[in-house]
């Protein structure tokens, strides 16, 4: 997979729609929220685009190391081989992934979203009564035609991916079957369906964990 990571990651985003403008790339800064002594917390927003990982690196190496993780995620989209290689590097660091209320996390971001996982290696992903998370096909970014090739490696890729972060195969499909001009919001009630933890911002507690 890795050699078709540098030959396509240049060419590929998963197209943003419906969520307004995006910025130039991924803003990391520490939650303004965190004040546990045990928890790093990360906001993350802002579009997902090539070297967005080892910037995350970086910032992570710059703070105090504690027990637990978590990158809270609020974007529309971006470079798709770059949304798996946040999840990987989620998934291999035990690092929790939250899309916290009234944030979306869409295409990119919802694939980057898969890797959450605890510092056990259990997966571990949670989205709140009032968060959206979205998939779509993915497009490239100068609109040229994709041939068979592309999308057959791309798609394996993808499902490649699934597999390493434990994703839930039907969101995969999901995404595979809507148009990228389009995105296919997870309803709230198939989220604890899903193996993603729920938060209800009205009762202040997870309605599944």
């Amino acid at each position: 997979m890795a050699n078709l990571f540098n030959k396509i990651l240049s060419s590929l985003i998963v197209f943003n729609c419906l969520l307004g403008g995006a910025a130039l790339a991924m803003d990391f800064v520490v939650h303004p929220g965190n004040v546990s002594s045990t928890l790093t917390a990360i906001l993350a927003s802002g579009e997902i685009v090539s070297g967005d990982t080892d910037r995350l690196k970086s910032v992570l190496a710059s703070l105090p190391v504690r027990k637990n993780t978590a990158l809270y995620l609020s974007s529309p989209g971006g470079n798709l081989y770059e949304g798996m290689r946040l999840g990987l590097f989620f998934r291999t660091n035990g690092i929790k992934t939250v899309i916290e209320g009234a944030s979306d996390c869409a295409s990119a971001c919802a694939i980057a979203f898969f890797g959450g996982t605890d510092r056990n290696g259990k997966t571990w992903r949670s989205s709140s009564s009032n968060s959206r998370l979205g998939f779509h096909a993915f497009t490239s970014n100068d609109n040229t035609q994709l041939n068979s090739d592309d999308v057959q490696h791309i798609v394996s890729d993808l499902l490649s991916y699934g597999k390493t972060v434990d994703a839930p195969i039907e969101l995969l499909i999901s995404g595979f079957a809507t148009a990228s001009n389009n995105i296919y919001w997870v309803p709230q009630q198939d989220v604890c369906n899903l193996g993603i933890k729920l938060w209800s911002v009205e009762t202040k507690a997870f309605v599944c964990n």
